[in-house]
């Protein structure tokens, strides 16, 4: 033996392990640069969807999004959501008015469950930065243990404005 590690990916895909078990490697789940504009309706609009793998994330591991929005900039408010599985506006809804950009990062940690989650406040700061916060954490009861859909959604107030998904990364990083 050489004594190098040999990486495999299971059979359903689902998260990368060695000869001992899991290890702590991030996997890109979605990604993309490629602008997804919408406007000309004031109703909900999915801009892309990333589908995580039942069992995927495990009891303790978590999911990191990074977006980067675009928007008309005026008073019109502009609803950007990140939706997990059948949960409103978790992991991220923002409503931003008179700014022309915003980039977030974001996390979804299991809490020693596959339905059970603990995440940064939805309402992040227009800036999308870390630091304090003056809501409580966000905790959801999403059962990872079945496959659940990421979608990225917008809403306008005024038909007449847009706003631009313009990237987004999923990254998991799977611990039991």
């Amino acid at each position: 033996s050489t004594g190098a590690v040999r990486l495999r990916v299971n059979s359903a895909d689902q998260f990368v392990v060695g000869p001992k078990g899991p290890l702590d490697a991030w996997r890109i789940l979605g990604k993309s640069g490629v602008a997804v504009s919408h406007t000309g309706t004031t109703s909900e609009t999915t801009l892309a969807t990333v589908t995580v793998a039942a069992g995927a994330i495990g009891a303790n591991g978590m999911l990191r999004i990074t977006t980067l929005w675009s928007y008309t900039n005026n008073a019109n408010t502009k609803t950007l959501r990140i939706q997990f599985g059948a949960s409103v506006n978790y992991p991220l809804n923002t409503s931003p008015t008179t700014t022309t950009s915003l980039h977030a990062i974001t996390t979804i940690w299991n809490r020693n469950s596959e339905a059970s989650q603990v995440s940064p406040n939805a309402f992040v700061a227009t800036d999308g930065s870390f630091g304090t916060e003056a809501s409580a954490v966000t905790t959801a009861t999403v059962d990872t243990s079945l496959s659940k859909d990421l979608t990225f959604k917008v809403t306008l107030a005024n038909a007449a404005d847009t706003a631009t998904l313009e990237s987004y990364l999923v990254e998991l990083l799977y611990s039991a």
